[in-house]
């Protein structure tokens, strides 16, 4: 990740969790509500609020997390590979605090990995915890219009972004998804245009990125948000860098993943 200071989670914690709810929602994406008591330790920062899930591997009787949020990686390298939980990066799709529960969308494709399973398999009563990361979004109140671009894993971070900046606010959202049944409701402001593209058999990030460039943005782009599948975050920030004219310290760009590749087993 480059461009804006990320925002800090506040007063991150290892927050305890359990499964009340799971529901396929449309053709590849699955919601999982969770809650607890805990929950009401974490703050809610709205936006594209992300974070470390731990998840019990399904060879495990129970799951068993690191203690310190600041010395989480080297405590969980120390743990015997019996006993290290699955653990992916997730965005929040909607909190509620006053309930204590929170959802999270998961991508599900064919062969899914870790996550997609557990998201397939967890019954209500399963155990997790989350470690609050903070955000990523930081337009930094800039004055212009906002670009968003994604695949498919970056809806909840977008419908956060939506459901959280001025209603006032001016800009493009550029979402590609595997199959159009995945499209949501992202509550986003009037102003906001929202583009959703049918991939197809193509690779990942490809019709998002030939979609960007033929697209006829403002001139007056003041800050844009690339995540989602490695090449189209960054393909994404290169374009907007060397064909529009957007400044690079602008611009947001993360990988939530890389086609073939995992960022933690």
């Amino acid at each position: 990740m480059a461009g804006p200071a990320r925002v800090a989670a506040v007063a991150p914690r290892f927050i305890d969790l359990e499964v009340l709810g799971n529901e396929q929602i449309s053709p590849h994406l699955r919601r999982v509500t969770l809650g607890g008591e805990d929950v009401a330790n974490m703050t809610p920062q709205g936006y594209d609020q992300w974070f470390r899930f731990f998840m019990r591997r399904p060879d495990q009787d129970a799951l068993q997390v690191p203690t310190s949020p600041k010395q989480w990686f080297p405590q969980y390298l120390l743990m015997s590979e019996a006993k290290r939980p699955h653990i992916r990066n997730y965005t929040i799709r909607a909190f509620r605090r006053d309930v204590q529960e929170l959802d999270i969308d998961f991508v599900v494709h064919e062969d899914p990995g870790p996550g997609a399973q557990w998201s397939i398999d967890a019954k209500v009563g399963e155990r997790a915890a989350l470690l609050d990361e903070g955000l990523l979004y930081n337009d930094d109140g800039v004055e212009g219009d906002v670009l968003m671009v994604g695949d498919e894993s970056v809806i909840p971070a977008i419908a956060g972004v939506c459901g959280s900046i001025d209603r006032a606010t001016r800009g493009i959202a550029v979402i590609e998804v595997g199959h159009m049944d995945d499209v949501q409701d992202l509550g986003q402001p009037d102003g906001i245009d929202v583009h959703w593209i049918h991939r197809g058999s193509e690779r990942e990030g490809q019709a998002g990125l030939r979609a960007l460039s033929e697209l006829d943005l403002p001139g007056d782009i003041a800050y844009a948000y690339a995540a989602g599948e490695q090449s189209l975050a960054t393909g994404a920030r290169r374009h907007l860098v060397k064909h529009r004219g957007v400044d690079k310290a602008n611009v947001t760009f993360t990988g939530y993943w890389r086609l073939g590749k995992a960022y933690v087993s």
